[in-house]
């Protein structure tokens, strides 16, 4: 039985929880607090303060020299029985208003890189996006994103701003679906 379709030929309700909003099945996630330690930025998402979703910015250099290109990733973790069906991150560098360029992300060519697309808002210029629209076949396991961020050499140290958008399910026939969104900024070097 498809429970999706079960569920929405059955006449779900909206249902208030503590946190977090219900509506036709889906509970909306915003972030907790941001986890910092050292070169590591977590992102929390919880219900009824059961981890759902955690998504990690992680530096992959050492120092504070200036540096022609940083490598970072970014990485989703998920506990057992709960699905990332999707993800997508937007990229802002300062002032992160319309009109100025975007940030100078680039995807390397591991981890899971074939399965994401990066493009420029057709809105908002100034932005960055990164989709991954399909994560399914990835199975239960993290999700892993490898990639450059571009110095602007006027800033010292420069910021990057990071919001995150993604949709998770859960294998039980009573499981939820789940939106979760957030954002942080983390700086360079």
């Amino acid at each position: 039985m498809n429970r999706r379709q079960y569920l929405a030929t059955g006449g779900l309700i909206a249902v208030p929880l503590a946190g977090c909003t219900t509506v036709g099945g889906e509970t909306r996630l915003t972030a907790g607090d941001v986890i910092e330690d050292g070169g590591s930025v977590v992102l929390p998402f919880s219900e009824n303060g059961e981890d759902v979703l955690r998504i990690q910015f992680q530096k992959q250099f050492t120092g504070d020299e200036k540096r022609e290109y940083y490598p970072f990733f970014v990485a989703s973790w998920q506990p057992d029985g709960v699905r990332l069906d999707s993800l997508q991150l937007e990229f802002r560098s300062p002032p992160h208003t319309a009109g100025f360029s975007p940030a100078g992300i680039s995807l390397r060519e591991d981890a899971h890189a074939h399965k994401a697309t990066l493009s420029q808002d057709g809105d908002n210029p100034s932005t960055t996006i990164l989709d991954m629209p399909d994560t399914t076949d990835i199975g239960h396991g993290s999700v892993k994103v490898d990639l450059l961020l571009t110095t602007d050499r006027e800033q010292d140290p420069q910021e990057l701003w990071i919001g995150t958008e993604a949709t998770l399910s859960t294998d039980s026939f009573w499981g939820t679906d789940y939106s979760a969104t957030g954002d942080f900024t983390v700086e360079f070097p």
